[in-house]
């Protein structure tokens, strides 16, 4: 069995969707994860959040409901938390 092939049209708005979240992201870096995901939340309600550590191993599958809030030593947002 194929896969199905994805839109153009579809593939549009991913990448859109995918730039809005990256640039509405970016200010939590620094923030307790609690606080970081309470902001993303206004912007993703629906959204699932992982927190993982930096350098943890993740899988690579796509959700796109997914955020994933990466956290240094510290407890603190360490970078800019990824969707997928």
């Amino acid at each position: 069995m194929r896969p199905k092939r994805v839109s153009g049209a579809f593939m549009a708005l991913l990448t859109l969707f995918l730039l809005f979240a990256f640039v509405s992201m970016a200010p939590v870096v620094g923030l307790k994860p609690d606080l970081a995901e309470k902001r993303i939340r206004k912007d993703m309600p629906t959204a699932k959040f992982q927190v993982l550590k930096v350098g943890q191993a993740v899988t690579m599958d796509f959700i796109p409901w997914r955020v994933r809030i990466f956290v240094d030593s510290s407890g603190n947002v360490a970078r800019i938390p990824v969707v997928g």
